[in-house]
């Protein structure tokens, strides 16, 4: 019989990636929900019953653990930006930990201890903030879990980091003030969209990206307004029906063209660009402890030749250049290709060139010979074509960075299943805090 818009109480076995709470029915079924600790019960109503899972949402917890906590945010279970606020950090990492060693416990290697983040609340040094319209009032918020039109107010946000919130709350009473209309996503009307914020939070600098659809408005006012906290404000149009951050046309309005991060990798300070639109990790602190591990496993020696695919703004690839003979780096995306080599300028590495190609258009075409390969792909993972490339590369050692423990244990399979690569080490790294969220560091031997 169907157990479908029932309630049942169930006990919640353990947490699952991506963060869900894995819970048994009376008739031995999966039911999978979230937001429960592992030895709570619950009474949950089931939303969807299939042959061999059930899921479903907590109406009400009736056996609570010793382990959870008071969430800091009053918009936690609604917001889909945390997910672990229900408990202390030191239980976050015991989950992430346990459920990493689950995902990739068939390859014979003992995982490393998680590495933890460096800070654990406003961490987060980028936002996508969406307009919206609340009771006749412009206001900014995050997606509720779940929903397309949907949003949380903030602040507050405890993730982001400190000063985006006063820079919120400086815009949103703007638009009020002036009488400017919140984009409406099914009507397709209004003006105001979303509002990017970056920071380069080791250097304190930060950039404002103002998102509006086509029209014109003078932001005089606002924009000395913001001059106090801001080193850049941009102003970006986008014409498109997509709730999607896209770029029809945008200016610079205040400030300089161009933030700076720095970052300590390797004893060694790195600088590099942010525009409103490069890719950067959204934790600096916790990017230095990623790319120290990453430069740890690697071991790199000056004779090596190293290939950074996926390369971004050639983050890693340059963070390691001045250990490496050279570095070449590839990366589809042609502005970030820019962007690396202005960050390759920047820190005076005359040793890395980069090159605008997908992954999978240019292995096929080079044949070259690497010493050492760097992969930190999309949660997709890699490709057949990528993986193939790897396994005939001849490579002494691969560092797989993945954001995506799934992928990454069927990425793991592919390349060790021949007996070309060894894997000889897996750290996970935690980036998110207060999410399911973790990176890992893949070290593969030839």
């Amino acid at each position: 019989m169907s157990l479908k818009n029932q309630t049942i109480n169930v006990k919640c076995e353990k947490i699952v990636f991506p963060g869900r709470s894995l819970c048994r029915c009376a008739d031995g079924i999966a039911l999978f929900t979230e937001g429960l600790l592992p030895g709570e019960a619950a009474d949950v109503l089931v939303t969807k019953d299939k042959k061999s899972f059930r899921e479903g949402f907590v109406k009400n917890i009736t056996s609570a653990s010793s382990e959870r906590a008071e969430p800091l945010c009053p918009s936690f279970g609604r917001c889909g930006g945390c997910t672990f606020q229900n408990t202390g950090y030191e239980n976050q990492i015991k989950y992430k930990q346990i459920y990493i060693e689950e995902l990739l416990a068939g390859f014979g290697v003992k995982i490393g201890k998680i590495l933890t983040s460096p800070e654990i609340w406003n961490y987060r040094n980028k936002m996508e903030f969406s307009f919206f319209n609340n009771d006749g009032r412009a206001d900014l918020g995050l997606h509720q879990r779940g929903s397309f039109n949907r949003y949380v107010s903030v602040p507050p946000c405890f993730i982001a980091d400190k000063g985006f919130l006063k820079i919120a709350e400086i815009i949103k009473n703007f638009a009020n003030e002036n009488n400017l209309l919140a984009y409406n996503n099914y009507a397709h009307e209004g003006f105001l969209r979303h509002l990017v914020l970056r920071k380069a939070q080791n250097n304190n600098q930060t950039l404002v990206n103002i998102v509006t659809a086509p029209g014109s408005f003078d932001f005089t006012t606002l924009v000395k307004e913001l001059e106090e906290f801001a080193q850049s404000v941009y102003l970006t149009q986008n014409g498109r029906q997509s709730d999607a951050v896209v770029v029809d046309d945008f200016k610079l309005l205040y400030g300089a063209p161009l933030i700076v991060e720095k970052l300590n990798v390797g004893s060694k300070e790195y600088l590099f660009n942010i525009s409103p639109f490069s890719f950067f990790q959204t934790n600096s602190k916790g990017t230095e402890v990623l790319y120290n591990e990453v430069l740890k496993v690697l071991n790199p020696s000056k004779a090596d030749t190293l290939l950074d695919l996926y390369c971004g703004t050639g983050t890693i690839g340059i963070s390691m250049a001045h250990n490496v003979k050279n570095v070449i780096g590839i990366e589809k995306v042609e502005q970030a290709i820019n962007n690396a080599k202005e960050n390759a300028l920047l820190n005076g590495v005359k040793n890395a060139e980069f090159f605008a190609a997908s992954a999978e258009e240019w292995v096929k075409e080079n044949g070259a010979k690497f010493d050492l390969i760097i992969v930190d792909p999309p949660r997709t993972g890699l490709t057949n074509k990528v993986i193939d490339f790897l396994l005939a590369s001849f490579a002494k050692k691969i560092v797989y960075v993945s954001c995506n423990p799934a992928t990454l244990a069927r990425d793991l399979s592919l390349l060790s299943a021949g007996g070309e690569y060894k894997i000889k080490a897996i750290t996970p790294v935690d980036m998110f805090p207060q999410t399911y969220h973790v990176e890992s560091v893949v070290l593969l031997e030839k």
